[in-house]
């Protein structure tokens, strides 16, 4: 098992959510007069509300489509696993479906290709031509609302993130990477490393373990460095919430969408758990069984926050700034 925690450079407690709109049952939606229903194409052959699985080129994908999104837009997220994970385990640590159906968004979780010999799935560059396709395949089948296309992921799924951040800027309107850093060591093309940037400035939201012995705190630190000096980006100022091991913490430049928002912790895994080695790669808040054999890095609880619930409302606080800096919508 040892051998397993070392091979996963890159796998990658209870608070009450808090809500961001007034009312839990109705999320926030656009007028969308002639709003047109919902058509299969591509991978998405079933247009039906609940939970799907699609297949889409060779990866399997679990998508949650709430009712209300046959009717009206709903926004979109990209939900991204480590290694040795799949969607559906990815979700089981941030319940992002579940959120998703709360608040008007489609969320779409899928699995990346066999992961060698260890159990689960993994990532690569070569994957991200076939996830924004993915991405564009439900916008368009479900008429999503543009500005509210979001992508978040841990570790492998995290690095896969930050790459979407610098390569398809157009498309997401914000993100939420955890436990993946700088890439340069990992073989990893990150954004703000390499003198890589995005088109323009995406709301990032970011979390980092203070004891990350599968990435490393120093390789987490430098790319959030890297991206404050690349938005012009001044602070940080304190923005709530956290405890004596929590450090919630917000810069801002004067550019829209110039907003970066980080999750500093030093929670860990359970010691005696499978995962024990990988320490602060872990996900606070996860209520998934921490001894479970595949995929088990949820902090030890307590924690002072919610990763899931903290990746919902940052993604409702900041949908793509309008007028769009692009040019766009």
């Amino acid at each position: 098992m040892r051998r397993s925690i070392l091979l996963l450079v890159c796998m990658a407690c209870n608070s009450s959510p808090t809500d961001v709109v007034p009312d839990a049952d109705v999320f926030p939606i656009f007028d969308a007069p002639g709003f047109q229903p919902p058509v299969p194409a591509g991978c998405v052959d079933d247009v039906t509300a609940g939970d799907h699985t699609y297949t889409c080129g060779t990866l399997q994908v679990d998508a949650r489509i709430p009712a209300a999104c046959l009717t009206q837009p709903c926004g979109l997220i990209l939900e991204l696993h480590g290694d040795t994970g799949t969607g559906l385990l990815m979700d089981g640590h941030t319940r992002l479906r579940d959120r998703g159906q709360q608040y008007g968004y489609i969320v779409v979780a899928p699995t990346g290709p066999p992961y060698g010999v260890q159990p689960g799935s993994t990532w690569s560059s070569a994957n991200d031509a076939t996830l924004v396709g993915i991405t564009n395949n439900f916008a368009s089948v479900f008429h999503v609302d543009p500005a509210r296309i979001h992508v978040t992921g841990f570790s492998r799924g995290a690095f896969v993130t930050w790459r979407l951040i610098c390569d398809h800027a157009d498309l997401f309107a914000s993100a939420a990477p955890g436990g993946a850093g700088d890439g340069t060591s990992f073989g990893e093309v990150t954004c703000f490393s390499q003198g890589r940037a995005p088109a323009h400035p995406i709301p990032i939201l970011f979390l980092m373990g203070r004891t990350d012995a599968s990435v490393g705190y120093a390789s987490l630190t430098q790319i959030r460095d890297a991206a404050i000096a690349s938005y012009g980006a001044s602070g940080p100022v304190a923005a709530g919430g956290g405890d004596v091991n929590a450090a919630h913490n917000h810069w801002a430049g004067n550019t829209p969408g110039a907003v970066i928002e980080t999750w500093d912790h030093a929670y860990e895994t359970v010691n005696d758990g499978p995962f024990a080695a990988a320490k602060g790669h872990c996900i606070p808040g996860s209520t998934t069984d921490p001894y479970a054999a595949q995929y088990a890095i949820p902090c030890k609880l307590p924690t002072a926050f919610v990763w899931g619930d903290q990746v919902m409302q940052f993604f409702l606080q900041h949908p793509r700034p309008q007028p769009f800096p692009g040019g766009g919508i």
